[in-house]
């Protein structure tokens, strides 16, 4: 697929989107079974659920769009995030690492994805504004701010998550560890 203009540029985003999500699906059940902290398992299995839901909505920009999904197979596949979602399913085999330990990569891993997939539909919905369709960039919002509020997630269960793989509550010079609260943007609201 060629990428002359910005509607070709917006579909091969939506198509890299749609293949990040189905590898997405893919791997969420194993990181829910590899998880040793039931929160952890849990927020998988529920983001299985949430992730099913953008597919079903990138099902619906592409119908508002007239477009087909997979039309670029380069991006149809896309190997960065197979790349990534193989890497977290490397740490959730780990077998020889200690649970919490296992659990703290496992988060790691997984911010990386939603890290992908949040630059991935904050262009989409860009570029569906200029090209003047809003119906399809308030859908992209909405999974936007559902893949932002599954990052802050992970970083909450990080705080206790990280404290329980280094072994207690206090760092090895006996200081209390710092707990970060998650940024603010500019509007205000948690980033």
């Amino acid at each position: 697929m060629s990428l002359r203009t910005m509607d070709e540029l917006l579909a091969d985003q939506l198509d890299h989107l749609y293949a990040a999500e189905k590898h997405t699906i893919e791997m969420l059940p194993k990181l829910a079974g590899a998880a040793s902290d039931p929160k952890l398992a849990d927020f998988f299995r529920q983001h299985e659920k949430k992730t099913r839901e953008h597919v079903t909505r990138l099902d619906e920009v592409f119908k508002q769009l007239d477009i087909k999904p997979g039309r670029s197979r380069a991006r149809s596949e896309t190997h960065a995030m197979k790349g990534l979602c193989e890497d977290c399913l490397t740490l959730a085999n780990s077998g020889e690492a200690e649970p919490h330990v296992r659990d703290a990569a496992l988060i790691g891993a997984a911010q990386h994805v939603e890290h992908d997939e949040m630059a991935g539909y904050g262009c989409a919905r860009a570029w569906a504004d200029v090209l003047g369709h809003p119906k399809v960039a308030s859908m992209l919002e909405t999974t936007l701010a559902e893949e932002r509020e599954a990052d802050s997630t992970l970083s909450r269960l990080a705080e206790t998550i990280n404290l329980a793989a280094r072994g207690g509550s206090k760092a090895k010079d006996g200081s209390k560890p710092v707990v970060r609260t998650p940024a603010k943007t500019a509007a205000g609201k948690k980033a």
